[in-house]
């Protein structure tokens, strides 16, 4: 029991010590992710790319896009997402939440031959669009600050959930590691 006090009182000191809040970051942020689905082996590369805005260090407005490739059926896939992200302002090393809509497309790559362009934009023939949602944990690291912009490394686990089974799989999951920057507008 002592051990359990002495840890959240810990944990309350250390989130109560100050720190500068910024009104308004701009951010973008670059990862790779590998990861599976729900239709066993089914293993995935994606390269995701983020931007949002940061409001007060802690909640945001996040836009997402992410391609990749699945093994199953051999298929290309696609996701946008939108919504938003909520942080633990530390200085130095931020978790955080995410939680987005997303609209999802797969397609085999064998049938993108004739129009490959209009396929990766998602209007080609034979693409399966899903509507689902994403959850993600997270961990930034700030390995440099320079002037108004802040360089971050980056973890995240994300869920990728879909109402509908019969178009594809109802669940995907991953984790990723990439690279960000934050501007203080």
């Amino acid at each position: 029991m002592h051990k359990l006090w002495l840890a959240a009182a810990t944990t309350a000191l250390f989130l109560s010590m100050p720190r500068e809040a910024r009104a308004t970051d701009f951010y973008v942020e670059g990862s790779v992710s590998g990861g599976g689905s729900t239709w066993g082996a089914d293993p995935n590369v994606q390269g995701a790319l983020r931007t949002g805005f940061e409001f007060v260090d802690i909640v945001s407005v996040d836009l997402q896009a992410r391609l990749g490739y699945s093994a199953v059926d051999e298929r290309l896939i696609e996701m946008v997402g939108i919504g938003t992200k909520l942080a633990l302002p530390f200085e130095t090393v931020i978790p955080h939440v995410r939680l987005h809509a997303i609209h999802f497309h797969e397609m085999p790559i064998a049938g993108m031959s004739e129009d490959p362009a209009m396929h990766v934009l998602g209007v080609g023939d034979g693409i399966r669009h899903r509507f689902g949602f994403e959850g993600a944990l997270g961990l930034s690291y700030v390995f440099a600050i320079v002037d108004r912009t802040r360089f971050l490394a980056q973890a995240e686990a994300y869920v990728d959930a879909f109402p509908d089974d019969g178009k594809g799989p109802v669940v995907y999951g991953g984790a990723g590691l990439g690279l960000g920057l934050q501007y203080d507008i």
